[in-house]
């Protein structure tokens, strides 16, 4: 079990955001709060004493906003300042500081921005993390990662000269491994719909393309078996994300192909997961997400998995009606296009329940990077593709946490750019594989991770 650290928070208001945020800090430094009186605490976060929170930092957590970078407070992390959304501008007080982390996890920075895009989402362009761009505190610099080494350092140190003893961090791993991958698809189209696929080509004036679309292998239904072979190649199980429902365009019908249920039946018997992928217009709606869990618990029982189409995700709604249908692990949070740490942090997190201001019991497995937004929203090549992927890999290296990595099976006809994209992801999985990253499905990496310290 984690060691234990005593630990008050003793404030007039958002006491229990800001404990939620350091309980998380402390998990994933492989330590646990004992929450006692103030005068028995080791970490006393409170408005006066080394970890006073200010005043317009509370403020900042009730009525969240986005500040502009020149606005922003800032702490020296490993001797590189860090931005500190809460408080006031200038240098930030430690209390500030780890205060900010809970800002950061509850989603507060996306609660203060008002525009919207097409789907519904908060769109990267408008966030505070888009303004931060490559430095500290950007997508791929997360924040809470830099504030988690923060207060290893403070609790290494005691405050004022005491003589009470400084606290070591045992740390975390991922059974072992100091970083993990998992691998995750989302099969949003199971099988090619013939007859448009070779009309299609036809209207391009590509006869041979009709042809092969409308007679030849179907690359959607193949390439799901490409996505296995690769991954067991490194040795990895991965996590299947299946769409039991198509309310709206954005759907593809026939997720529950029965031939796919029989292949997802089997492989589960080998180590692989089978998630529930809610469709474009389910994610609000509790008469969809109720019907299409049935149909998921028909053909594989009870949903413990989910990440939403389209990324659609509203933060009052969506992880209570999950819950409430037994998902304990989403892993919808990140950006469709942008790679990087929407909460800024690659380490599982619970979430928080804005609506009821209380911490849940749903695990959030953070997605750090899917095919879709490199190759289409980012129009990068495969070798630009292989960068990231080892930008972001490194990423969750440094920070001893998990690149939840999204790969699709072919939908379209360019197999040979498919192809292309899938091997520049094999190649860095090995490179990851070798640099000692464990590799494999959702429920099995976190369960490695939480059960070790």
């Amino acid at each position: 079990m984690p060691t234990s650290v005593p630990c008050c928070v003793d404030l007039p208001s958002g006491g229990a955001l800001v404990r939620y945020g350091l309980e998380e800090l402390l998990r994933g430094l492989g330590l646990a709060p004992d929450w006692v009186r103030r005068d028995e605490a080791r970490l006393v976060v409170a408005l006066d004493g080394p970890l006073a929170v200010t005043p317009q930092g509370l403020d900042d957590i009730a009525s969240p906003r986005t500040p502009e970078v020149g606005r922003l407070g800032w702490i020296e992390v490993a001797g590189e300042r860090w931005p500190v959304p809460i408080g006031p501008a200038g240098d930030a007080t430690l209390g500030d500081a780890l205060a900010s982390a809970a800002w950061w996890l509850a989603g507060l920075h996306e609660e203060a921005v008002p525009d919207r895009d097409e789907h519904g989402r908060v769109p990267f362009a408008a966030t505070l993390q888009a303004r931060l761009g490559d430095g500290p505190g950007g997508p791929l610099r997360p924040s809470v990662d830099a504030l988690r080494y923060l207060l290893a350092d403070v609790l290494r140190h005691p405050a004022n000269g005491a003589s009470e003893q400084g606290i070591e961090s045992p740390g975390r791993t991922w059974g072992g491994a100091p970083y993990a991958i998992a691998l995750t698809h989302d099969l949003d189209a199971v099988r090619t719909r013939r007859l448009r696929a070779g009309l299609g080509e036809l209207r391009h004036g590509r006869l041979a393309g009709a042809v092969e679309r409308a007679f030849g292998p179907d690359r959607r239904w193949e390439s799901i078996q490409d996505l296995k072979t690769m991954g067991e190649t490194h040795g990895a199980r991965a996590t299947w994300f299946v769409k039991p429902g198509a309310w709206s365009p954005q759907d593809i019908p026939g997720g529950l192909d029965s031939g796919l249920v029989h292949w997802l039946r089997q492989w589960r018997r080998d180590g692989h997961e089978v998630g529930w992928h809610p469709g474009y217009g389910a994610h609000d709606d509790p008469v969809r997400l109720a019907t299409e869990a049935d149909r998921f618990g028909r053909a594989f029982g009870p949903p413990r998995l989910a990440r939403t189409h389209f990324l659609r995700w509203d933060p009052k709604v969506t992880p209570r009606l999950l819950a409430g249908h037994g998902v304990e692990i989403d892993s919808t949070l990140g950006w469709s296009r942008q790679p990087g740490f929407r909460r800024g942090t690659a380490h599982p997190f619970r979430l928080w329940d804005r609506s009821s201001e209380a911490v849940t019991d749903q695990w959030e497995m953070p997605l750090a990077v899917m095919d879709t937004t490199l190759a289409d929203h980012q129009a990068l090549g495969p070798d630009a593709i292989a960068e990231t992927l080892r930008r972001t890999f490194d990423v969750a290296r440094q920070s001893g946490g998990i690149a939840v990595v999204l790969w699709h099976n072919q939908v379209g006809s360019d197999t040979a750019g498919w192809t292309a994209r899938l091997d520049a992801l094999d190649r860095e999985l090995g490179h990851a594989r070798s640099d000692g990253a464990a590799l494999g499905s959702l429920n099995t990496l976190l369960k490695g991770w939480t059960a070790d310290s």
